[in-house]
């Protein structure tokens, strides 16, 4: 006997054996047992749910001849049926038989009783793709059936269906297969074939299946031909599917979050270099972001991650260190990016190009700010020092009066004030509500200040655009513990010691600077020396 392919081997033969569609297969068992059945039927959802495979169940069910539960799959009708053979179902696809003559010829044929059974049932998969013509043919037959004849229309996109057509009819609606449920049934498949194959395999191919249970058997059957002879993992699965490994996507994503845009360019280069589809990578990131934004928005109860619990919780710590802002900065950047790849000869320079801005979220500053750098710029020049960059400041722009220039003067030593500030941070953050603007002010290093101007280090990008948002609420509760009026610059770590040195001084090495491990080490109890 010739090789069947997975998916028709093992495609569902009983109403037991359809997964995932409970509250369709109940009411059609219960129309078959009241003798209710209707003349005219619309199975709706996406593609590898089940709509034909139910289909063809039920119309057998509906013509058995044999004794207890319908369908037997055993008397005359149910075997011939199995076979194709019976003269009673039609099953026709629409996406090639779409003309008006295709369902005049069915308006003709309905009206010859069937030869053996109850019924006859036609199946019109895709009925979506018939002409306007075709749909105005089928309605009359369709709304006012001959008694022995049964519709059962099924369709991915009902919305281009005519209104006229969707009322005349029971609607169903398929939904996705349950991401557990698949991997139950993959597990029990494997099983029954006698495959070594792993568990995060099975897992892996129920996510990149999106509820199509077709889907993936057709990769699993690919993987078995492929890795007959060994056990099928993950990576085997990924390397079949030119898929991007997981972990990629939580590197890339941490990488954006602490602002290095090295080592973006290396993971980027190393997908080109293995083949991958970058349109097909960056579809999968925005899933990863999707993912981990759900992650740190539903509870542990919520379905909406239908993923195992391992991967559910390394979405959890990853979320919870990047936060909810800069995550919907990066979803907002990669579906972006999406649109435009499809415009684009060159899609790698655009992704290459979406992770540098995803390394640098804040970047807007208004002109006002620009031309006051450009002067700060060349008066600093003038006397030897470097100009600012990468700074937020939550200071409104003052326009600059005309006059003569003051002397831009740069302090030598750390204020009085940055001692206090040191000394009592983890005390202020205490102080605070508990929220997510107390959260990330625990991770933040006071760095120093120059006159009246705090500069608070961030040590990721998620940090710095949550601390931006919230700026204005982080000012009154300083100023409120504090009794002095500060104003506030947020900086990432990596541009600390540049700052540190521009006000401060560059050339000058008596300046003690606090490290991010002292503070860590040391918080409340940071001495000075002078």
């Amino acid at each position: 006997m010739a090789y069947q392919a997975l998916y028709r081997r093992l495609r569902p033969q009983r109403f037991e054996d359809v997964i995932g569609q409970e509250h369709i297969i109940r009411t059609l068992k219960n129309q078959i047992e009241k003798d209710r059945i209707n003349h005219a039927y619309l199975f709706c959802g996406t593609r590898g749910t089940g709509k034909t495979t139910t289909a063809k169940i039920f119309a057998r069910a509906i013509n058995c001849t044999g004794e207890g539960e319908k369908p037997c799959n055993e008397c005359s009708v149910c075997k011939e049926a199995l076979k194709g053979t019976n003269l009673n179902i039609i099953e026709i696809d629409a996406a090639s038989n779409n003309s008006v003559d295709n369902i005049r010829d069915i308006v003709e044929e309905v009206k010859y009783p069937p030869t053996e059974g109850r019924y006859k049932v036609y199946i019109i998969d895709e009925v979506h793709m018939l002409t306007t013509s075709a749909f105005n043919a089928l309605l009359k037959t369709l709304e006012e059936p001959p008694a022995h004849v049964v519709f059962i229309l099924a369709t991915t996109d009902p919305q281009k269906m005519p209104v006229t057509v969707l009322s005349r009819c029971q609607r169903f609606d398929f939904h996705r297969i349950g991401h557990k449920d698949m991997v139950k049934v993959l597990t029990e498949y494997m099983e029954n074939e006698k495959a070594d194959v792993d568990i995060s395999a099975l897992e892996y191919i129920a996510e990149i299946s999106d509820g199509a249970m077709r889907d993936a058997l057709s990769v699993l059957d690919q993987c078995l031909s492929f890795y007959y002879d060994r056990r099928i993992t993950e990576k085997e699965v990924r390397e079949i599917t030119g898929a991007t490994d997981r972990g990629v996507f939580f590197d890339i994503t941490s990488a954006m979050n602490f602002n290095d845009s090295g080592k973006c360019m290396e993971i980027i280069d190393d997908i080109v270099i293995k083949g991958r589809d970058i349109q097909q990578f960056v579809q999968d990131m925005i899933l990863h972001l999707r993912n981990l934004l759900l992650a740190v928005s539903v509870n542990k109860e919520s379905k909406a991650l239908d993923y195992s619990q391992d991967y559910i919780e390394k979405l959890r710590q990853q979320g919870n260190s990047i936060g909810y802002d800069y995550l919907l900065i990066l979803i907002s950047n990669f579906s972006e990016l999406a649109n435009q790849m499809k415009y684009s000869p060159n899609p790698r320079i655009l992704l290459e190009v979406c992770c540098i801005k995803g390394c640098n979220p804040v970047t807007g500053q208004d002109y006002g700010s620009v031309v006051k750098r450009m002067a700060d710029i060349e008066r600093v020049i003038e006397k030897g020092g470097v100009p600012s960059s990468g700074v937020v400041n939550n200071a409104p722009v003052q326009a600059q009066e005309e006059g003569p220039e003051k002397e831009v003067v740069i302090t030598k030593a750390i204020p009085e004030d940055i001692k206090e500030v040191i000394s009592t941070w983890k005390k202020f953050v205490s102080s605070l509500n508990t929220g997510i603007v107390k959260a990330m002010l625990g991770s933040v290093i006071p760095a120093f200040i120059d006159g009246d101007i705090m500069y608070l280090v961030c040590p990721t990008n998620g940090h710095l655009v949550v601390l931006t948002k919230n700026i204005d609420e982080i000012v009154e509760n300083i100023t409120k513990f504090y009794s002095k009026e500060f104003n506030i610059k947020l900086i990432l770590e990596k541009n600390y010691n540049t700052m540190h040195s521009e006000v401060y001084g560059a050339r000058d090495n008596t300046v003690k600077v606090l490290t991010k491990e002292s503070f860590a080490v040391l918080g409340d109890n940071v001495n000075f020396i002078d």
